[in-house]
């Protein structure tokens, strides 16, 4: 009995005596196939008997024969085979730019990976291929719109998470029947090599003295703590306070709402520095201390609503008393960034809230520190995340200009070999920074 194989499309299988063998694949004739992608196909034929098949590419003979082999027992068995259904008429297959808004509003992901999905499809898919079916649409297709988001200068890293939305997408298109199968799964992207953006602690420091005060503390959480923008301005006083020298990291702020982290391993107790008690302590005093009657008087008079008793447990508020938006906390930061660079001080000048966080991993990675505390750290659910993620972005610290030394700042005890600014304690350190004027 011949051994059960899927099809070969690179090769014919029953060539001409007098056909020119292959040069690469010695005792085979190539097709008019030859050196396309998809090389295997998997065959079977319905309860009707007419042949149906599926493409794979050149490097998963083993999946297309797996996949032949299921659609044959499903037939024998009497089952329909997955993924052959009709195909849709054309008159009532949606357009993509339809299905968009269908694929966000049955998605049950966290709200930020809707979001985002959302930001990619609507801004990047629609204007592109929105008005054509989605059953119209072929992989060459996609192949030439992602090829043209490069073209247009878009980085390797932001094509590859349209990539992942748009994929996602159809997936649940196969799902709902109008596609056979995903004709982006497959399609592979350059790795990008992320952005680059290398902070010190001169342009941490920087950024802290520049931004408004009142959410200074929001930068020592980043670069110290390396929460993300919205864990930063979801902290809780019982977050800060419940665990002596720890601070918990249990949900995160969206659009004014507590919300889940982003996974499972966001959550954990972080070790605290003396540092960053200090800076939390004198926030409070300034910013969340009971207002006078005098002060509440004048917010009726100005018509400014009474400060929710929900929100009375946030560390970081607005003047109005409301959770920080992140549309709020990003204009800020540009703000801020603008004012250091004015001072001289060169911040990147695509430099994002986001970067604090990987300042953090970086200093924690270049100080020595054990590679799983770093993990525990960053809250990562691998090691390899916290090492190959931004592995790129290590260099020498410049701890000369750090505000603390390194147990004061990270509340962990410094590993060997850091140089001796490293452990130069606030009190004794030379203030360098020059006075910022106080804003409100």
């Amino acid at each position: 009995m011949a051994k059960e194989e899927p099809y070969d499309r690179w090769h014919k299988a029953r060539p001409a005596k007098d056909e020119t063998e292959c040069p690469e694949h010695p005792g085979l004739v190539p097709s008019a196939d030859h050196g396309c992608e998809q090389r295997w196909q998997a065959r079977w034929r319905d309860k009707d008997g007419r042949q149906r098949s599926r493409n794979f590419p050149k490097n998963r003979k083993k999946a297309a024969l797996a996949f032949q082999r299921s659609q044959r027992a499903a037939v024998e068995e009497g089952r329909d085979p997955f993924p052959h259904r009709a195909r849709s008429n054309t008159s009532t297959t949606p357009t993509i730019a339809d299905y968009v808004e269908t694929f966000l509003s049955r998605h049950e992901g966290r709200s930020g990976t809707v979001d985002s999905y959302g930001y990619r499809l609507r801004g990047h898919v629609v204007p592109a291929l929105g008005s054509l079916a989605v059953g119209n649409v072929k992989r060459g297709d996609y192949r030439d719109f992602l090829a043209a988001l490069k073209n247009q200068g878009m980085p390797d890293t932001t094509r590859s998470g349209v990539k992942k939305a748009l994929s996602v997408m159809l997936s649940m298109a196969v799902e709902d029947g109008h596609l056979e199968g995903n004709p982006v799964s497959g399609i592979r992207l350059p790795k990008g090599t992320g952005r680059g953006v290398r902070l010190t602690w001169e342009h941490v420091v920087a950024l802290a003295d520049e931004i408004v005060p009142r959410y200074q503390l929001l930068v020592w959480y980043g670069s110290l703590q390396a929460l993300r923008s919205m864990e930063a301005t979801g902290v809780r006083r019982t977050d800060m306070e419940a665990v002596s020298g720890k601070q918990l990291v249990e949900e995160q702020r969206q659009r004014g709402r507590a919300a889940p982290l982003k996974t499972e391993a966001s959550r954990a107790p972080l070790a605290v520095g003396a540092f960053l008690w200090e800076e939390y302590q004198a926030h409070l005093a300034r910013w969340r201390a009971p207002l006078s009657p005098a002060a509440l008087r004048r917010r009726e008079r100005r018509g400014i609503a009474p400060v929710p008793v929900e929100y009375s447990d946030l560390v970081t508020v607005t003047r109005y008393g409301t959770p920080v938006w992140e549309g709020t906390l990003c204009r800020e930061f540009q703000l801020a960034k603008q004012r250091a660079r004015a001072r001289g001080i060169k911040v990147p000048e695509d430099a994002t809230f986001r970067d604090l966080r990987h300042f953090a991993d970086a200093v924690l990675v270049a100080s020595g520190l054990e590679p799983r505390k770093v993990q525990a750290r960053m809250r990562h659910g691998r090691i390899a995340e916290t090492m190959d993620t931004y592995g790129y972005l290590v260099w020498e610290v410049d701890w000369e200009n750090a505000p603390a030394s390194f147990e004061e700042l990270y509340g962990i005890t410094p590993p060997p070999g850091l140089p001796k600014a490293a452990l130069l304690p606030r009190s004794k350190r030379v203030q360098r920074r020059t006075g910022a004027a106080v804003r409100r």
